[in-house]
């Protein structure tokens, strides 16, 4: 079952991040994937055990809808431009297997992050 509605995951706290009454420096998602400049990229690895939620998340991240049926995941990638007070950032996520079956892939995951989220029980 698909749930949708109700407040983004992942909202931006206009408070904390001073941007309070400022809403056009609020994130505006870009529907054209367009160039980011190099230090604009970042890459999110998802990592942890089998059947914790990881892939949950990201979907609820990227289009705020949860799906109750479970579907091993070997690896995902996703990647979402944005644009804030004028400038394009780029997100790219990596929802890794939780039951690691190709180490190398593993590795390589590890070698191009940015920043990582590991989720257990």
């Amino acid at each position: 079952m698909t749930s949708k509605g109700g407040p983004s995951f992942w909202a931006v706290d206009r408070v904390s991040s001073g941007l309070k009454d400022r809403p056009d420096s609020m994130p505006h998602l870009l529907n054209e994937i367009s160039a980011a400049p190099a230090q604009n990229c970042q890459r999110m690895v998802v990592l942890g055990s089998a059947k914790v939620g990881k892939t949950a998340i990201v979907r609820r991240f990227l289009s705020n809808c949860f799906d109750e049926k479970y579907t091993p995941t070997i690896e995902d990638f996703h990647r979402k431009v944005y644009r804030i007070r004028g400038e394009s950032y780029r997100l790219d996520i990596l929802d890794t297997s939780g039951n690691n079956p190709f180490p190398a892939m593993k590795r390589l995951s590890l070698l191009t992050g940015s920043f990582f989220r590991y989720l257990f029980l």
